[in-house]
């Protein structure tokens, strides 16, 4: 196995609703948006998102599909862990497909690194 990188993308949410963390509950974020990917998948995403808040961090749980600009879609999964004090972030993603440019991408589990504005509902990754 050997890291390579595959693509950046810049998400931007379009809808978020907060359920702030209290005492001895997590909190919770239910949100949507679109996603611009770039590299060696490339195309533009929808997604969503239902987040748990916990101790300043937020913890994606989000599917999504990418309309590749070759043709085709990709279907995806990310999950991960991001500083809602800092707004850094690692985050997994899979994928599954059955359009041939990016059946490569049905045994890849992606790991990246970001950044999230979360008052401004915009992230990045790479």
């Amino acid at each position: 196995m050997q890291l390579e990188h595959l693509f950046d993308v810049d998400w931007t949410y379009s809808l978020m609703r907060w359920l702030d963390p209290s005492p001895g509950a997590d909190g919770r974020v239910y949100g949507q948006g679109t996603g611009s990917f770039s590299g060696r998948l490339t195309g533009r995403a929808e997604w969503s998102n239902f987040p748990r808040l916990r101790d300043g961090y937020a913890f994606p749980d989000a599917r999504g599909a990418v309309e590749s600009s070759e043709g085709g879609f990709v279907l995806f999964t990310l999950t991960g862990m991001s500083s809602l004090t800092d707004g850094s972030g690692v985050h997994v993603m899979m994928f599954m497909t059955k359009d041939e440019p990016h059946l490569w991408l049905n045994k890849v589990i992606a790991v990246g690194e970001g950044s999230v504005d979360a008052d401004a509902g915009i992230l990045a990754m790479r």
